[in-house]
């Protein structure tokens, strides 16, 4: 029965995130590329705006709603259907489809793998995410309270409302959510691909190097895993940045506005793409207007659209809570004001901490993860090496590799300047700005909260260098199997791990009237501790309450230390129930992962490992065709056609 509904699920997602934007976009003077990535990105729009549109004013069993909507996207594919055959024969459109395919089944697979979401200090935000999808699908009362004390308006609704869009149309278990936020936390690959070649120029593109670096790359992984939004965001901001370049060269409004609504759609994903909205609207305000040849209309036109997008969530959370919570419940303003320092120096010490590793700057950072698991440790530290610092998280050799290329490429003379000065401003601009804007103090850094977008791009710059030289392509295939070593293989196995009949990984919390649940000598850290407990609180509490139902003591000192317990847990219930409008007991109590139906792991790990074996096969092989180093590139480019797919894959 899962089965058939996870199936399902993704056919609603192909349908529904590509025919109704490509109906629109497919008679524009688009490349193929363009044309796939906007169908998508408008698509997700439209799809929002309908379930957005039925939360707000639609029946009360918005299910119905949802699949009338489904029906009209099938409609609209079959009216499209001898375009979209047309698209899908443009060689760069299918080796980009194939690779998304293959991608998309490889994190299936590491999905398939993990059984309790962990990493150093990251808890809560799975869960709170599904809460915010139950919010919509079931139509919560305002004032329910989220988990963790977060505030509805503290997190922007298009992702969730989309999750809940297609949960209503199966059925709202927490392994079809985990399968749609994997479906759309992918879709950065695509953007990369349309990318690319910007940066590689008139040479050969191949796309399985930049296959491999999004499969084997720790940061990537986790965020495409993890149930949250900030990898749709991104594909936003990507598409967008094309698009405005594309705009800018050929003068062209379609575009632009183009540009403009992806960067909108990507801030109601996840406002981690603010920044970039700031740069790039003062770029085209500063640079890009005075040159347009009709820029009031254009202006006009793109700032409409995007204003009537953005006011579907700001206008109604207005409405609903109020400007003062709208605006202050963000995360970025709560941190700020919980940080009691100056800002210039916070600022100043995370974009320091954010490019230089804590491994070089203060190893005794990681004793904060110090456990009894060496697995466990381990990861953590890798965990903290990866994720939050932006060279690094690139990948331990293709990190430092992505920095040289990238002087390189601003510093090259080829190609339109108008180009590079945008990026020799931009991208140090979103550096600081991204950073700037984290309401916290991290000493390890916060590249992963703003800088993902950029640090894809980074990785498509490596992919695109792939065929330069043989040592460099030997190199990046190197840091490949350093960083799926220590950042996914082993970041997924340590997930695994769960209690069972024959060991206990994760032991019964210490309780006491009032107090928060916390581990007795936890195995793993404690915070992996708690998304364990995050996931079973519900039935443990109700197995407590069930063994103090049979507990009689005799004297009166023990009955009074058993009522507050009693009511304790009874507390908890009421109070989940409340956050989740009964969902735990209609599913068992217990939050149940996609990898808790494979147990230990072992098949999809088999099936992981098979796929990582073939990869770095058809790598390698490519590898020992790229011309050695004494051949200048020019002449590489020019090596036969036939010559040069030898081997591969996509």
């Amino acid at each position: 029965m899962l089965a058939l509904q996870l199936i399902l699920t993704l056919i609603l997602l192909s349908i529904g995130s590509f025919a109704p934007g490509f109906f629109l976009v497919r008679r524009l003077r688009w490349s193929p590329l363009e044309k796939l990535c906007g169908s998508i990105g408008l698509s997700l729009v439209l799809l929002y705006l309908a379930a957005w549109g039925i939360y707000v004013a639609g029946p009360a069993d918005q299910r119905p709603a949802f699949i009338a909507v489904s029906i009209v996207c099938c409609l609209l594919g079959v009216l499209a259907w001898r375009d979209a055959v047309a698209l899908s024969r443009v060689p760069r459109v299918r080796r980009a489809a194939l690779g998304y395919g293959f991608l998309l089944l490889w994190t299936l697979l590491v999905t398939a793998i993990i059984r309790v979401y962990s990493g150093a200090n990251w808890s809560a935000d799975w869960f709170e995410h599904f809460q915010r999808t139950l919010f919509f699908l079931d139509r919560f009362p305002a004032d329910t309270p989220l988990f963790a004390g977060y505030k509805l308006p503290a997190r922007p609704p298009m992702m969730n409302v989309l999750a809940a869009f297609f949960l209503g149309q199966t059925q709202d278990r927490f392994e079809t959510f985990q399968v749609i936020f994997v479906f759309l936390n992918s879709l950065p690959f695509l953007a990369c691909c349309l990318v690319m070649p910007r940066l590689v120029g008139p040479r050969q593109q191949r796309l399985l190097p930049l296959v491999a670096l999004f499969a084997m790359n720790p940061v990537v992984m986790e965020n495409a895993t993890y149930s949250w939004t900030k990898l749709l965001a991104a594909f936003y901001v990507i598409v967008a940045l094309w698009f405005y370049l594309a705009a800018w060269k050929k003068n062209d409004i379609w575009r632009m506005t183009a540009a403009f609504l992806a960067l909108s759609a990507g801030l109601l994903v996840h406002y981690s793409a603010g920044p970039y909205c700031v740069l790039l609207g003062l770029h085209y305000l500063i640079v890009v207007f005075r040159k347009r040849r009709r820029p009031w209309r254009e202006l006009a036109v793109f700032g409409c659209l995007c204003g009537l997008l953005l006011a579907t969530w700001f206008g109604w959370s207005v409405a609903k809570y109020g400007l003062g919570v709208t605006a202050a419940s963000n995360t970025s303003v709560t941190s700020s004001q919980q940080y009691h320092g100056n800002n210039l120096w916070k600022i100043a010490g995370n974009l320091f901490d954010s490019i230089v590793p804590a491994v070089l700057r203060d190893a005794s950072l990681f004793g904060a993860y110090d456990q009894p698991n060496s697995a466990g440790k381990l990861r953590d530290q890798a965990f903290m090496t990866y994720q939050p610092n932006l060279i690094l998280g690139m990948g331990l050799v293709g990190g430092p590799l992505i920095v040289y290329l990238a002087v390189l490429y601003l510093r090259r003379r080829a190609g339109p300047s108008q180009e590079r000065s945008f990026w020799r401003v931009m991208v140090p601009a979103i550096i600081v700005l991204g950073i700037a804007v984290v309401g916290e103090r991290d000493p390890f850094g916060v590249a992963h909260l703003t800088l993902l977008p950029l640090e894809m791009l980074g990785l498509t710059l490596l992919a695109a260098a792939w065929s330069g030289r043989r040592v460099l392509a030997f190199a990046i295939l190197a840091g490949c199997l350093a960083d799926f070593s220590l950042g996914v293989l082993l970041q997924a196995r340590v997930e695994n791990l769960e209690n069972s009949a024959a060991r206990t990984v994760f032991a019964d919390p210490v309780l006491a009237p009032g107090s928060q649940a916390t581990a007795q000598e936890p195995a793993l850290s404690r915070m992996t501790w708690g998304n364990w407990y995050i996931k079973h609180q519900y039935a443990l509490c109700r197995e407590w309450l069930d063994q103090l139902a049979q507990y009689r003591p005799a004297d009166a000192q023990s009955r009074q230390q058993v009522e507050p317990l009693r009511l304790e847990f009874r507390n908890r219930l009421d109070q989940l129930d409340l956050q989740t409008r009964g969902w735990f007991p209609r599913n068992g109590g217990s939050i149940t992962y996609l990898g808790d139906h494979f147990g230990d792991g072992g098949l999809p790990t088999a099936l992981l490992l098979a796929l990582w074996i073939g990869l770095l096969w058809k790598l390698y092989g490519e590898a020992r065709q790229i011309a050695p180093r004494s051949v200048p590139l020019a002449r590489a480019a020019k090596r036969p056609r036939k010559k040069a797919a030898r081997g591969a894959m996509l």
